[in-house]
């Protein structure tokens, strides 16, 4: 047998690490993939966010302007002349990067109406909220589907969507409604509003999903546990679900007699009693056996 060189022994060991960078490489390419690549399962677990209402208003002496969209070349609502009185009653949602306020506010004809406020009037302002956390997940609409500022539908729509129409889905808002946050183009100009999840039916990765309801459920819930069963709410009042299996913890959401939801975990909380972990449409959260029954899959 022909012994190797030593420039072979170093050809054959330079072969095998180029291999063996390709294998990683690979592992990572399909690692990345897995944690990204499932649009569905970051739809399902997207965040919501919420309004803080300010009775009294921040503070300031002029009309702020107010854009649909975090910048001035965005659109503007009522033929361009939207604003708000930053003395008034309003509500605050948070910071976009750009330091713009997002903001809920009513219009002089007591019309509900969401947008921003450029950062250079908000020197010296005191709001008690942080930055946005919201995410960019681009979708398509599979029919219309028409775009609003008022969470009340008391006002038109101000945009519409047409089926094959491309647009980013940001957050999504359930406090009051059932809502799609999304940044589209409307009139040539970017623009931010939101669509029925309830309803809206929208393409993603290729399928359909007629409202948020089709989208399904998580596979694991953050304590990595699996579903086992379904949770009816039976209390006849509202009831609160809170953040740990303890009446004296704090709330994340409130539901109401005859709502279902699906289960993946059961624990015994400080009353003693069965405590359940539910998912809420994005929210987790647990419910006392008390104000509900569980049904085993």
């Amino acid at each position: 047998m022909k012994k190797l060189t030593v420039t072979g022994k170093k050809a054959i060991a330079a072969l095998l690490a180029l291999a063996l960078l390709f294998t990683l490489a690979g592992a990572l390419a399909e690692e990345t993939q897995e944690e990204t690549g499932d649009t569905v399962t970051r739809l399902i677990n997207m965040k919501d966010f919420k309004f803080f209402h300010k009775e009294d208003g921040i503070g300031g002496n002029v009309r702020w302007p107010v854009y649909t969209a975090p910048s001035e070349d965005s659109l503007r609502l009522a033929d361009g002349k939207a604003w708000c009185n930053p003395s008034g009653e309003l509500s605050v949602g948070g910071y976009a990067e750009n330091g713009w306020l997002l903001v809920r506010y009513k219009t002089p004809e007591e019309y509900s109406r969401v947008g921003y406020v450029p950062s250079r009037y908000l020197n010296g302002i005191k709001t008690g909220v942080g930055g946005l956390d919201f995410t960019r997940i681009t979708v398509k609409a599979a029919e219309e589907i028409y775009i609003t500022d008022d969470l009340y539908e008391k006002q038109p729509a101000f945009g519409k969507l047409e089926a094959g129409d491309s647009f980013d889905i940001l957050a999504k808002y359930t406090y009051y409604g059932n809502w799609w946050y999304i940044e589209t183009t409307v009139d040539g100009k970017t623009a931010r509003g939101f669509i029925n999840r309830g309803t809206a039916a929208i393409e993603v990765d290729g399928r359909v999903y007629h409202g948020n309801a089709e989208l399904g459920i998580p596979e694991k819930s953050p304590m990595n546990t699996a579903k086992s069963g379904t949770v009816t709410v039976t209390n006849p009042e509202a009831t609160i679900v809170h953040s740990e299996p303890d009446p004296d913890k704090k709330m994340v959401a409130r539901v109401f007699q005859g709502d279902t939801f699906p289960c993946y975990g059961i624990a015994t909380g400080s009353t003693k009693k069965d405590w359940y972990y539910i998912w809420i449409d994005g929210v987790w959260g647990w419910i006392s056996s008390g104000r509900s029954e569980y049904a085993a899959d």
